[in-house]
């Protein structure tokens, strides 16, 4: 009975050990851009698309085309 508790208790431990490890490889790239926009942008020019032109006027990357923001910095966090 021992051992049966003592096996359980060891595959529980190893599916949430795994499940921690999975979470950290599932976090995005903060601040990366879109393709189309690294893509213009190794050409040296800036994407034409309309959604990447009106997230650049609000100082983002275009999430429709794929691009990740850096997380909001909370000014009031002390």
């Amino acid at each position: 009975m021992k051992t049966l508790r003592l096996s359980l208790a060891l595959i529980v431990a190893s599916l949430a050990f795994s499940q921690l490890v999975r979470a950290e490889d599932a976090k995005p790239a903060a601040d990366k851009p879109a393709k189309c926009c690294a893509k213009a942008a190794a050409d040296g020019k800036t994407c034409t698309h309309d959604c990447c032109a009106e997230a650049a006027k609000d100082g983002k990357k275009c999430e429709k085309c794929g691009g990740k923001n850096a997380p909001a910095k909370d000014e009031h966090a002390m």
